[in-house]
């Protein structure tokens, strides 16, 4: 009789739940790239409406600008030949023609106040069509701009006009008060020479 020979018993093996591991760390890592996809889209968003808003207060005080512009050049040219403005001088369309003051039309304090040197443009200028996008108007002034001769004197009344305006974004509230606004709100100048 032949003996047969029996192979050692194999040792019984302790799992070790490495796959367990391996899933849970990849659990974690894809809930970690999830969360920042998320919170860079959330960003990602608020950016674009903060340059949305941006752009708008700028297109809101870009049609101040042409609105002053345009009402000074009207007013300007209706006058006789050698005709004087006398100040304040009301325009056709609402701005007044102030002397000009170095820092005047940059203080804040000069526009928010209720005042009759500063034109609110009208709404029918500023909301076009159905859309009521702004609910605070831009707002103009216009200066007479002195001009100093090469001798250094002054001419108080030129054809040169220093035009600033301010326009808001649609978040600004109105406020018949016109007190300072909060939200987002773009300045601009330009001036002009009227022959």
């Amino acid at each position: 009789m032949k003996s047969r020979r029996s192979s050692p018993p194999v040792p019984a093996t302790r799992q070790r739940g490495v796959v367990l591991i391996i899933a849970l760390v990849m659990l974690v890592v894809v809930s970690l790239l999830a969360s920042f996809a998320v919170r860079n889209a959330v960003s990602s968003e608020a950016v674009s409406g903060n340059v949305r808003t941006t752009a708008l207060a700028s297109q809101a005080a870009e049609i101040a600008l042409r609105y002053c512009e345009n009402a000074t050049v009207t007013y300007v040219k209706s006058l006789p030949a050698g005709g004087t403005i006398t100040y304040p001088a009301t325009l056709a369309s609402g701005p007044v023609l102030l002397a000009y003051t170095s820092g005047f039309a940059t203080s804040t304090a000069n526009w928010d106040v209720t005042s009759t040197n500063v034109l609110v443009v009208p709404s029918n200028a500023v909301n076009q069509g159905s859309a009521d996008t702004f609910q605070r108007m831009p707002e103009c002034m216009v200066e007479n701009m002195p001009v100093v001769t090469p001798a250094g004197t002054a001419l108080e009344r030129t054809s040169t006009y220093l035009v600033t305006a301010r326009g808001f974004g649609p978040e600004v509230a109105a406020d018949d008060t016109r007190a300072r606004p909060t939200g987002s709100e773009v300045w601009l100048q330009s001036t002009i020479q009227i022959q």
